[in-house]
Formats: C-alpha cells, structure tokens, sequence
C-alpha cells in the first residue's frame, strides 16, 4: 500500500514539473521574440508607455529608419481623410551622437498599407523634448472628427501649446493653434482661428483678489506657412506674442 502511494505522489510531481517546465518555455520563447523584434528594429519602448500598433505599420517604420536609432514615444489612429480605414500619426525621438530630435509623421491607411503623408520637425521643438536631462514635458496626439490635435505640455516660457490640422485636398492645414502660460502675476490664453485670421488673447490679472480678466481681438494672418509640414510653432508663437502691443480693433 505504501509502495501505491509512493508511486502515486511521484506521479503527480512529474505532471506538475511538466506542466510547469512546459508554461515556462513559452513564457521565454515569447520574451525573446519580443526581444529580437525589438533589437532588429531598434525601436526602445519607455517602460512608462504602452500603447499597440499595427504591424504593417511598424514595419513601414523599420524600413524608413533602418540603421538608426529611433525611439516611437506615442502612436494615435483614427480617420484623417474621411474614407474607411484608419489613419496613424506617430511621434518619433531619433538619436544620433550629436543630437536629439523628434518629429510629427502622419500615415495614411490605403488599402491596409500604411504611407507617409507629412512630417514635421518643427512643431515639438527642444523645449518639449523627452530626455534623461529634461522630464518636464509631455505631448499628447489624437484624431477626433477627422481632425489631428496636438498638445504640448512645458513648464516655462513656451507654456501649454495646442494645434488643430484638419484635412483638405490632401494637405493637412492648421485650422486652430492656441497657448496658455502662467507666469508671475498672470495667466496669458493666445487663440488663433485660423479660418477667420483672429486672435484672441485673454488676460487673467493674477495679482489681485479678483482676478480681473481682459479679452482683446485682432486681425492677423500668418504669411509664413499654415501647412502641417511647413509649420514651425516657435515662429508662430513670437508672431503672437508681438500682437498684444499693437491696436486692438
């Protein structure tokens, strides 16, 4: 009787240790085609980030940054050019040995394969950058109503930063860009309607008990480029920030 029990308790070992032996392979053989996925795209994902992307997609990016290094910080999908499918805009950080930089690539979805439409460079510019040296900033992308937003999140002179492109005749135009900074003594709100070349700027006194808020409206018109891929926000924003001197009409 002893022997039946003996055998029988070293039967449920050797299933137990099988079973388990056989979770654990696969549990490595996922983690490393992860990591060879990875290591051959050279893409390095930020533990604080997750987010899926389409395969097709990511191997359009494998090919356009072969042989660099290159780091995807956030993906957004949804419909830009109002047919069927789902459209991609990426923010990418590429790092090179004298410099960082990262840029905007939008992709339109034709037929399930994924083709760079834009890129820009110029709209997140080094104040927003996410480096070891420099955390005090975020950016946010999304497609809602077939419009691309972008915000921009800094703490300092360049503040919070937002831009609306929508899509037209197969450009994507700024349709609205806005700012919102918080110094000492005020809050500034900057907003720019593209379409009607107005300007809004409100001013919060910050200084008194209660916060007098002052509205003035003027007429602008940005000469130097409102595409998605000529845009350059820093340029944009001196433009803005040189309004309030002059006559409100």
């Amino acid at each position: 009787m002893k022997k039946l029990i003996l055998l029988f308790f070293f039967i449920l070992i050797f299933i137990s240790c099988k079973k388990e032996t056989s979770t654990n392979q696969n549990e490595i053989k996922d983690f490393i085609l992860e990591k060879d996925s990875v290591k051959e795209i050279e893409i390095t994902l930020r533990d604080t980030v997750s987010f899926k992307i389409p395969e097709n997609l990511l191997s359009t990016i494998q090919k356009e940054y072969e042989g660099k290094k290159f780091t995807i910080l956030n993906v957004a999908l949804g419909n830009i050019d109002y047919n069927d499918t789902e459209d991609a805009v990426i923010i990418i950080q590429t790092t090179t040995e004298e410099k960082v930089s990262e840029s905007i690539s939008v992709y339109q979805n034709r037929n399930d394969s994924y083709n760079l439409m834009a890129q820009n460079r110029s709209i997140i510019t080094e104040e927003y950058f996410f480096t070891d040296e420099h955390t005090n900033s975020s950016k946010e992308i999304e497609i809602v109503d077939n419009l691309l937003k972008i915000s921009l999140f800094c703490y300092g002179p360049c503040g919070n930063t937002f831009l609306d492109f929508k899509f037209d005749n197969n450009d994507l135009l700024l349709k609205n860009f806005s700012t919102y900074d918080a110094g000492a003594g005020a809050q500034i709100e900057r907003n720019f309607d593209v379409e009607k070349d107005i300007v809004t700027i409100t001013t919060t006194n910050t200084m008194t008990e209660d916060m007098p808020i002052t509205e003035e409206q003027f007429k602008f018109k940005y000469t130097k480029g409102v595409r998605f891929l000529d845009l350059n926000t820093k340029s944009l924003f001196s433009d803005l920030s040189e309004l309030e001197s002059k006559t409100i009409f």
